[in-house]
């Protein structure tokens, strides 16, 4: 077996191992322990929190407990150790940020949090992965390198971008499931105790099984619909993208970056929700290849930005890069911006232009003022 054979199918068992995470949220530490493992991290920490300051998920490893009990002491000296709040929000989601390539120069002699925490361990360098930031949470996944394990790699940073947007998903749904662990013996009973609908499909989207909220919302046609028994929304576009999505969930590789990790769907009153779709890789119920959860949104699509992303299944890295260049910045100001490499904004900005058809960028602003009302 090949090596590059062998490093496919480690990212295939750890993107298994984080799906499984949604159901049995306690195996978070173990997942994120083989992930800093495999990248040669010496420690890594997963946080979901409310702005409120409420700690919703989280796992920490690769630090003793001398050291994980002096953690919560330094309060916002932590993120500012990546520029502040502000910046760390300005960073695309699911992007993988180097902390000495995104802040080079900067003084990190006057932050506690480096000084007295960071440094002592041995940790020289870290990267950042943005799962969420938005009104309600921010959510982070980072892992530090020791000065030992020498300078983090591209070779790495591609690794990890593989996983993330798994990472994000398997997060998001995890808060739609409130945290709660379902046994495998009784799935279907325990999934009529969430507040979220929950919806089994086979690989062409027919219902296989549904919760009770799920059924509620099927009997009013409000938002989900049956249409010869596949699920379907009220828009033909987000209808195409769930399906695709299951489509995706049975028959593509795990490897694969998940498509349409959240489609947009409205109720008659008006409330915006969130359907995340999930390969299903245990035999739960028979047929069944993914599980969709149906929640409120924390907020109204953004158009134009939410419709590309939606229409042309545009990663949220590519979606903050289409973002800036139609609002007038250079690629090298958003590599600036963003601090990213240069490399990595053409990168995105090419596979915007191949997903969207467009060749140059006054095309790209066309497209958005296209969107520029709902679908």
């Amino acid at each position: 077996m090949s090596e590059q054979h062998e490093f496919a199918q480690r990212m295939s068992d750890l993107i298994g191992a984080i799906y499984d995470c949604v159901l049995m949220p306690e195996k978070w530490g173990g997942v994120i322990d083989a992930i800093r493992a495999e990248f040669n991290f010496h420690n890594a920490i997963l946080s979901v929190t409310a702005h409120e300051g409420i700690h919703l998920l989280g796992a920490l490893v690769g630090v003793d407990s001398y050291w994980s009990a002096r953690m919560l002491n330094y309060g916002s000296a932590v993120t500012d150790a990546w520029g502040g709040i502000e910046k760390l929000t300005e960073y695309p989601l699911e992007e993988p940020v180097v902390q000495s390539r995104a802040m080079p120069g900067y003084d990190l002699e006057g932050n506690r949090y480096f000084v007295e925490w960071v440094r002592p361990q041995g940790i020289t360098d870290a990267v950042n992965i943005s799962l969420e930031h938005n009104t309600t949470t921010l959510s982070n996944f980072t892992l530090g390198r020791h000065g030992s394990a020498g300078p983090i790699t591209d070779g790495e940073i591609e690794g990890l971008r593989m996983l993330a947007p798994h990472i994000r998903r398997a997060v998001a749904i995890s808060q739609v499931l409130e945290l709660k662990t379902i046994e495998i013996s009784t799935f279907a009973s325990t999934l009529d105790t969430f507040n979220s609908a929950i919806v089994l499909v086979d690989e062409d989207a027919i219902c296989v099984h549904t919760n009770a909220v799920a059924t509620a919302m099927l009997n009013a046609k409000d938002p989900l619909t049956l249409n010869d028994g596949r699920l379907a929304l009220p828009r033909q576009a987000a209808t195409a993208a769930l399906k695709e999505a299951v489509k995706s969930a049975a028959t593509g590789p795990l490897t694969s970056p998940p498509r349409r990790s959240g489609i947009p769907a409205t109720r008659r009153d008006g409330t915006p929700m969130i359907l995340h779709v999930m390969p299903l890789h245990r035999d739960i119920l028979q047929n069944a290849v993914a599980a969709i959860f149906v929640s409120p949104s924390v907020a109204s699509p953004q158009m134009p930005a939410d419709a590309l992303a939606l229409l042309y299944g545009l990663t949220p890295a590519e979606t903050r890069v289409f973002e800036m260049i139609v609002a007038g910045q250079t690629q090298r100001g958003i590599a600036v911006k963003l601090g990213l490499a240069a490399s990595t904004i053409k990168t995105h900005l090419l596979r915007v232009f191949e997903k969207t058809g467009c060749k140059r960028q006054t095309d790209l602003v066309r497209l958005a003022a296209s969107l520029s009302i709902p679908l």
